[in-house]
């Protein structure tokens, strides 16, 4: 075996290709929130059987992006303002804690994966780039909270983050022209991060929250629960 293909490691297998497949439609919004999944469709046009599609449909269930609904199959779940306040609640209470680690160990603190995220961020708004602008947002955020050295708060976090970006693709969020904000927002978090300012950097983390969880409900139709916001994220 060559030293190149030792360095890209084992091909993904059919299961890693259809999650890969159905997630990528779900969170671009190609597959629509109560949509159904046809697994035979779906398999044929992967170029395999149905045992990896419904092994996928098993795993991307366990992160959210897919209800299993006896006699009926795969479903793209509904969107509901409860479902995202709780998502948003959830992320924005994981990262307030890995922020407090992070704080607390700030003197061993590497800043270089930070800056990173965020010249990402600061070429996706140069180039005028949606998607990269959303991941590099998203990818600052997982970056603060893997720092923190918390594994199970990090995968938890991971894995809401897929229905956030489902979130996304589903109600067709014009993130360009909020852009501007989004890049404040993170500059304003990472000036608190390198300062070791954890009350600033816990606040601007919950600001950044609330603002989109704001957004998102409003677009649902949905009145927002500001009760039920305050109990789910400051709870104790």
């Amino acid at each position: 075996m060559s030293s190149e293909l030792k360095r890209r490691g084992p091909a993904p297998s059919n299961v890693d290709l259809a999650l890969d497949a159905i997630r990528d439609a779900i969170v671009t919004g190609r597959l629509r929130p109560g949509e159904r999944i046809k697994e035979i469709p779906l398999a044929d046009e992967l170029g395999f059987s149905r045992a990896p599609v419904r092994d996928a449909l098993r795993l991307l269930e366990r992160d959210g992006l897919v209800r299993l609904v006896p006699n009926r199959g795969a479903i793209v779940p509904e969107l509901r303002a409860v479902d995202v306040l709780e998502v948003y609640a959830l992320r924005a209470s994981l990262g307030t804690l890995a922020l407090h680690k992070l704080m607390l160990d700030s003197a061993m603190l590497d800043l270089t994966p930070l800056d990173r995220e965020l010249a990402k961020l600061l070429r996706a708004q140069e180039r005028g780039r949606e998607r990269d602008s959303i991941e590099a947002d998203l990818g600052y955020q997982a970056t603060v909270v893997a720092a923190a050295g918390l594994p199970r708060v990090a995968g938890e976090f991971d894995r809401l983050t897929w229905q956030v970006r489902m979130f996304l693709g589903a109600l067709d969020i014009d993130v360009l022209a909020g852009l501007p904000r989004i890049v404040a927002e993170v500059q304003a978090l990472h000036a608190a991060i390198v300062a070791r300012d954890a009350e600033a950097a816990a606040r601007v983390w919950r600001e950044k929250f609330e603002r989109w969880i704001g957004g998102l409900v409003g677009r649902l139709d949905e009145d927002f629960d500001d009760a039920l916001w305050v109990a789910l994220t400051r709870a104790g």
